[in-house]
């Protein structure tokens, strides 16, 4: 257990699972050793085995599009491929690349798994087949989960896992109406990665070759409106995509993305998987109209911006000459309703008229006090006083005692104006000390 308990997989499933189901993995753990250009297992077979890499490397490989589309209507079967794979692997090859090239033709590589990393665990959950074929890039050391101490001991943990990942990529506009087999398929050939806070994820003029998910975090994409003006165009949060605009128009990066939190974890696919996926589910222009529904949406963002920013040239009194200060109070008005709520008045204080570049007038019609003088006190209002204390008398003498309180109390009020307010009140408080002996 101390040996392995530093592998990514351990340290989860002892977060996660109870103590006594984590020993149970170390008891009814097996070993296996696969060497080079030999198959774990191949596609189309029956899963009964539950993998983690304990050293070496391993290709993931799927049948390409037209492949799945034989295999689907029976013009092909697995059978076929699989000793077409068997009649290949005779030959010589000269490295990896090239037997992978010509012995797997009718396959692509979607990803690399290395030590640490698991597979297998899809068709112990799902009760089926094999989704993609295992192939060992070099000598592989295994530890083997059998499907009895699968389903017994990791069953339920990775079952809720997977039915969340379906989930998540199932909300996602563009996945919609996917199976659920090839929509985990496609969860298969994403890459995760965890980009560091304020790092560029790709900018402008840059090559299209994936698309974005976000699992969590945040992603702020932008625009170069000219040359010394960046704007922001969205903040994307979890459960977007981004990224897919210029895979679809097969064009360069039009936008710069950048990471802005320190939780954010994504979720990467190749343009080419992404395009055949929308082509085999007969989603591309579905998907093409969402985009340019969103594009038409930036696009006005843009020109509002543009237009505030000529609107704060012509206000500003420098507007001719471009200033520094003014680039950034602009750059700072765009990018205020832009930010992360959490961060946004830590980084972006209110525009006030003590920090604002364009000059407030204030009306001639309002007064404004110099900041040496104080306010005067509040005087003390003696009829509110007055009315306190007739009050307390109407509730402790009687008729006669309360027209007396009042003929006094009108003549206190005749020499009100020569007496102080505390000297007015302690002479009623006197005189209803007086009243309650009596």
């Amino acid at each position: 257990m101390k040996n392995f308990g530093n592998f990514k997989f351990f340290e989860e499933q002892k977060a996660k699972l109870p103590l006594y189901l984590y020993t149970q993995i170390f008891k009814n753990l097996d070993y296996q050793y696969v060497q080079q250009y030999d198959t774990v297992f191949n596609y189309g077979d029956m899963g009964s085995t539950f993998y983690i890499i304990l050293k070496g490397q391993v290709n993931v490989l799927l049948p390409k599009p037209h492949v799945q589309d034989d295999l689907k209507y029976g013009r092909v079967t697995i059978q076929e491929l699989q000793q077409r794979i068997e009649n290949e692997k005779s030959n010589q090859f000269s490295d990896f690349d090239e037997f992978l090239q010509v012995a797997y033709q009718d396959f692509v590589k979607v990803r690399n798994l290395t030590a640490g990393d698991t597979f297998g665990d899809y068709a112990l959950i799902t009760k089926s087949k094999r989704t993609a074929t295992i192939l060992c890039y070099t000598d592989c050391h295994f530890m083997i989960l059998h499907k009895n101490a699968f389903d017994r001991i990791l069953y339920e943990h990775h079952n809720s896992i997977l039915k969340q990942q379906l989930a998540f990529f199932e909300n996602i506009s563009y996945l919609h109406g996917i199976p659920d087999q090839h929509l985990t398929q496609l969860m298969h050939q994403m890459i995760e990665f965890t980009p560091q806070l304020n790092s560029t994820i790709y900018k402008e003029n840059e090559e299209s070759h994936s698309v974005y998910f976000i699992i969590s975090g945040e992603v702020e994409l932008s625009y170069q409106l000219n040359s010394w003006q960046r704007i922001v165009i969205s903040l994307m949060t979890k459960g977007a995509i981004f990224g897919e605009e210029e895979v679809l128009k097969g064009i360069r990066r039009t936008q710069k993305a950048i990471c802005k939190s320190n939780e954010t974890v994504l979720r990467t696919l190749s343009a080419q998987q992404f395009m055949s996926t929308l082509e085999i589910h007969n989603l591309k222009l579905a998907c093409s109209e969402q985009s340019d529904q969103k594009a038409q949406r930036q696009s006005k963002q843009i020109l509002l911006r543009r237009k505030a920013t000529e609107s704060l040239l012509l206000c500003c009194p420098v507007a001719k000459k471009r200033d520094n200060n003014l680039d950034s109070e602009i750059t700072r008005f765009h990018s205020t309703r832009q930010i992360s709520l959490s961060h946004r008045f830590q980084l972006n204080p209110p525009i006030t008229h003590s920090n604002c570049l364009i000059p407030i007038q204030i009306p001639h019609y309002i007064k404004l006090m110099p900041q040496n003088q104080k306010p005067p006190p509040l005087q003390s209002r003696l009829g509110t006083n007055f009315n306190r204390l007739r009050n307390i008398l109407k509730t402790e003498r009687s008729e006669g005692n309360i027209q007396q309180g009042s003929s006094y109390f009108s003549q206190c009020s005749s020499h009100q104006q020569q007496l102080s307010p505390k000297q007015f009140i302690n002479i009623h408080v006197e005189r209803l000390r007086k009243s309650r002996y009596k």
